[in-house]
């Protein structure tokens, strides 16, 4: 298979407004490939292949897309091919969540079991800088934990509790925290280095896909997989749409009208400038055999990321924006206070454990200085809920827990 659309990509890069905007483009053809992506040192992308929908992980390849658009079969004979993540060296590490393994793949793509010992449906893989990955356990016996796998394959619990719903997908930054999207729910989870959790963001969907750290401009990325849009996530907590109508489809152009079908994996560039997704080609459940189809899929690719021009890029006041709420837990009612530097129309929402708006507590100007509201939740069944506020394009998030 080779590319598309090079020479269009190539028009539309040449004529960008000077106000720049975030191009979409399809670069492969229709292929096996719905699970994560990761790009080696030579800038070579490789996906991972999930399997037929949701239900089914029985994906077993790896391929490799070349920088001439030539797809080709890496590897084979994984159970689940997820995340995976390269070391120094040029192996990848994959995980197989229906086997409940890792696997390693030399640069020749030889396939070796790496690590089983506390590892039940593996999904997201990270690695820090002396070799030890960091794992997402989403179901099983070790389901919603993070496991440290050391160079020897040794494994120990670095990370659990109740904020983990299927981590799926995991990064780090470059200060030692990992930053785990759940599949779950629409909440990402930052992990310290010393293994302590806590709520980072809510991304609107209910159901992320996989997280990238992008080192270029210290920022995030996560794949949307409930809302079919692409999120840049700030190491503040600032969440904003970069990328889909919101509409499944896989329409290519400009980011704000291009459309994604369960985007999954990330992959971004060592500038920052581009990011790979892959997508689904089927764009329709079928309630009846509750089967959600995945394959088969198609490699994305976002291009002008990292420019202080496109429209999506986040005023820097909103960083000192101050958000507090008490009591957590609640039972019936809570009150929310709210700190702006400047004034600001926006709207105050309340999103339910699977992401859905189930109130707008507030909707108008927000005044600079301290803004409270009491929220009744004595008719809503207990869960993991979030409050959002949104300011234009861009959502701050909290999550409260509703006994």
């Amino acid at each position: 298979m080779s590319l598309w659309s090079l020479p269009t990509l190539v028009l539309l890069l040449l004529f960008q407004p000077l106000t720049a905007q975030i191009l979409v483009s399809t670069i492969t053809s229709s292929f096996d490939g719905s699970g994560g992506l990761e790009l080696d040192s030579r800038g070579n992308l490789y996906i991972a292949n999930f399997g037929r929908d949701l239900s089914n992980a029985d994906g077993t390849q790896v391929w490799r897309l070349d920088k001439s658009g030539n797809l080709n079969l890496f590897a084979a004979g994984l159970q689940g091919a997820s995340g995976n993540v390269f070391d120094a060296q040029g192996n990848l590490y994959q995980s197989n969540i229906s086997g409940g393994y890792i696997s390693k793949i030399t640069p020749a793509g030889i396939v070796s079991t790496y690590a089983s010992q506390g590892i039940s449906a593996p999904v997201g893989v990270s690695i820090d800088e002396d070799n030890n990955l960091y794992i997402c356990n989403c179901a099983g016996n070790f389901g919603n934990t993070i496991r440290k796998v050391s160079p020897n394959g040794n494994t120990t619990l670095f990370a659990s509790g109740s904020l983990f719903r299927c981590p799926n997908g995991i990064t780090r930054d470059g200060q030692g925290n990992l930053y785990v999207s759940n599949f779950s729910n629409g909440n990402v989870i930052k992990v310290s280095p010393n293994g302590s959790v806590s709520h980072f963001a809510t991304i609107p969907g209910g159901s992320n896909g996989h997280i990238i750290y992008s080192q270029a401009d210290n920022i995030l990325y996560v794949a949307s997989h409930g809302s079919s849009r692409i999120y840049r996530l700030s190491l503040s907590g600032i969440a904003t749409p970069i990328a889909g109508t919101g509409i499944r489809g896989n329409t290519d152009g400009p980011a704000a009208s291009a459309s994604f079908s369960r985007p999954n994996g990330l992959a971004i560039t060592k500038s920052g400038d581009t990011l790979y997704v892959n997508s689904s080609v089927p764009l329709t459940d079928n309630p009846a055999t509750n089967a959600r189809p995945l394959n088969p899929s198609l490699v994305r690719l976002l291009r002008g990321l990292n420019s202080p021009t496109t429209p999506t890029t986040a005023p820097k006041w909103l960083n000192a924006i101050v958000l507090t709420h008490y009591p957590n837990p609640v039972k019936s009612d809570f009150q929310i206070k709210l700190s702006f530097p400047q004034s600001h129309p926006g709207k105050l929402v309340l999103l339910n454990p699977k992401g859905q708006q189930v109130q707008v507590i507030y909707e108008g100007p927000f005044q600079q200085g301290i803004n409270q509201f009491q929220v009744s939740v004595k008719d809503l069944p207990a869960g993991i809920y979030a409050y959002i506020i949104h300011l234009g394009p861009h959502m701050l998030s909290r999550q409260i827990l509703i006994q």
